[in-house]
């Protein structure tokens, strides 16, 4: 059987980078005549047929990338995708989504669709790789591609060559509960989230952690478990948040989505936001912004995240020692759902 040709091997025969290999093949930015007739020269010796593999991918990997996410409809994977795809786009390549929305069995098909659509990289967000318990067949997938082809996650799997770029989970809370400290806060609840979710769990963790560092005792803090991340879970834990006595003073969302949800709930209450009870959020998406009051959240740079997934991608390619990961850099947008807590006892 012929060996499978890659863009990996036509940039090392050239002594160029997969990148300027992909906008040499597919007429994209700018590429230096020389290195042109380099690509050229390396694609006629290794008898690569760039116009073939448009009709035919089975004779060789394409230049798309392939994304995997849990469920688009939450902006938090939407942002990741959209600067990974503009960053990618520089660069010559193009991605292809898929939506697995939480289901692990469409999970595992997607692997095997991207596979047949013989994409040169995968990115995979959310799902498995993000549970604390994980999915042994997607695990050992990942495993088995990561020997042939450059995937990253955002969350470590071991036991596999698979690089990962995840955002701090710990920071973010330290963060935001710095924040409502500052203010004068000392019962704080925390909304929403399962604790099987890794991020769920670091982020809760650390809560327990600095709250009990505060000498603030249990009674004072509580958790809700809602199991989910959408609007509802958060309306209906926000409603359990109120059978507490005494309330909290501040209540942290552990997503914007989740948020919107708390925020009904209080306002059904007849309660003001930010004045009888402060909200705060993960994630920082453009949800945050849209809120009446705008919403206190703390996420990441969305740009520099897309940017370090698509670059650890190039660099795998490239045959570069990557680090196994990277942590995505977090900010903190101060806005009008958090205010000074003025009780004389919290």
């Amino acid at each position: 059987m012929k060996q499978e040709i890659t863009i990996i091997d036509i940039a090392r025969k050239a002594g160029v980078s997969t990148a300027t290999v992909s906008r040499a093949l597919n007429g994209t930015g700018n590429v230096r005549e020389d290195t042109r007739k380099k690509v050229e020269e390396a694609v006629r010796e290794l008898d690569y047929q760039p116009n073939i593999v448009a009709k035919n991918l089975s004779t060789a990997r394409s230049n798309v990338i392939g994304v995997l996410v849990s469920d688009v409809r939450n902006p938090f994977y939407a942002n990741i995708f959209v600067e990974c795809e503009m960053y990618a786009n520089e660069k010559g390549f193009s991605l292809l989504l898929y939506n697995f929305l939480d289901s692990e069995s469409l999970e595992r098909r997607c692997y095997d669709m991207l596979l047949a659509r013989r994409v040169c990289a995968i990115v995979h967000i959310g799902g498995s790789v993000d549970r604390m318990d994980g999915n042994a067949d997607i695990v050992k997938k990942i495993g088995e591609i990561s020997q042939r082809i450059p995937v990253v996650t955002s969350a470590p799997v071991e036991g596999t060559r698979s690089g990962c770029v995840q955002v701090d989970n710990e920071h973010c809370m330290k963060k935001l509960l710095e924040y409502l400290f500052e203010l004068g806060h000392k019962r704080i609840a925390l909304a929403g989230g399962n604790e099987n979710v890794r991020s769920t769990y670091e982020k809760r963790r650390c809560y327990r952690e600095m709250m009990e560092r505060q000498g603030i005792g249990y009674g004072n803090y509580y958790i809700a478990d809602s199991g989910t991340y959408n609007e509802q879970g958060g309306y209906l834990v926000m409603r359990e948040i109120f059978q507490k006595d005494p309330l909290p003073t501040a209540v942290i969302a552990i997503n914007d989505l989740v948020a919107v949800g708390v925020v009904h709930a209080i306002k059904e209450k007849g309660l003001e936001i930010g004045r009888d009870i402060s909200v705060a959020s993960f994630d920082n998406t453009y949800i945050a912004e849209m809120m009446e009051p705008e919403l206190t959240s703390v996420g990441n740079d969305y740009r520099l995240a897309g940017r370090r997934i698509i670059d650890m991608i190039m660099g795998m390619m490239d045959g570069k020692e990557c680090p196994e990961w990277e942590e995505m850099p977090v900010l903190l947008e101060e806005r009008e759902s958090c205010s000074r807590c003025f009780l004389k006892k919290n």
